[in-house]
């Protein structure tokens, strides 16, 4: 059943109902029915008509509705992949072959370790551009977001990068988390080991989870330098205001503490004393 067809039905279905009833009313019934009792039955045979077939029919104008948005917006999603793709291709890749080509030169002019290494890296970078670039112009479908895998590979790149050592605990089974409280965790994690890395002059790190009943709890614990004043106002830290965003977005808290000579980050869902 198409959309046009439900609108003209839910319209015309209440109309043709009184008619066929005032119809048979004065047509068989009227010997039986009085004009006063007529004129009572008539709004609960349309009740009762709205309650049988028009509440159907608004259920599956509701999800034709549901498809036509879901559809829009999987559509602009897929307008604005191909909008950063143009972009990436046409500046960021641009650039950075360009860079490759005088880095060669450089190289070749002035051979040094040193510049064959910066050379790795920005070939590298150039081929993640690339690969970044193909994926949004074609979209594989979305695998299931394992945060648990996805975090412990985050901890082992991040122990071989720096040498700090990170120890997980997970007291709660990650997969009862919705899809979009996975990705943000995951992204809140990721810049929080950006920060220690940056600023805290760790030596380790402690992540873990903890559920309660009402919600749960994440907790990045350091043994760094700590930090200084509000560091969610503070110009030169971007990622943390992002972060505040995005723990709001799944409707948790976010706070930052010194105690112990340690640094808490603590991602809070709900009340533990609920």
């Amino acid at each position: 059943m198409t959309y046009k067809q439900i609108k003209w039905l839910i319209l015309t279905i209440p109309t043709i109902a009184v008619g066929l009833w005032e119809y048979i009313r004065h047509k068989y019934l009227l010997p039986y029915i009085s004009m006063e009792l007529g004129n009572w039955l008539t709004p609960l045979i349309v009740l009762g008509v709205t309650l049988t077939l028009l509440v159907h029919l608004f259920m599956i104008y509701e999800e034709i509705q549901e498809a036509l948005k879901k559809e829009r917006e999987e559509n602009a999603v897929l307008q604005e992949r191909e909008r950063i793709a143009r972009e990436l291709h046409d500046g960021m890749a641009q650039t950075l072959f360009l860079c490759s080509v005088e880095l060669e030169s450089l190289r070749e002019k002035h051979p040094d370790p040193s510049l064959n290494r910066v050379h790795q890296h920005l070939q590298q970078l150039h081929d993640d551009v690339r690969q970044a670039i193909a994926s949004l112009k074609n979209p594989e479908p979305p695998a299931p977001f394992l945060l648990k895998d996805k975090l412990m590979h985050l901890f082992r790149e991040f122990e071989i990068d720096t040498g700090i050592r990170v120890s997980a605990r997970f007291d709660m089974e990650t997969g009862s988390l919705s899809a979009k409280e996975k990705v943000e965790l995951y992204a809140c994690i990721q810049e929080a080991l950006t920060n220690i890395r940056k600023h805290a002059q760790a030596t380790q790190v402690q992540v873990s989870f903890k559920p309660f009943r009402q919600g749960w709890r994440c907790t990045v614990e350091d043994n760094g330098i700590g930090f200084e004043g509000d560091v969610f106002s503070h110009p030169d830290r971007y990622g943390m205001r992002i972060m505040q965003e995005r723990v709001k977005s799944i409707g948790a808290g976010l706070q930052l503490t010194r105690q112990d000579g340690k640094t808490f980050l603590t991602i809070q869902k709900g009340r533990e004393n609920e």
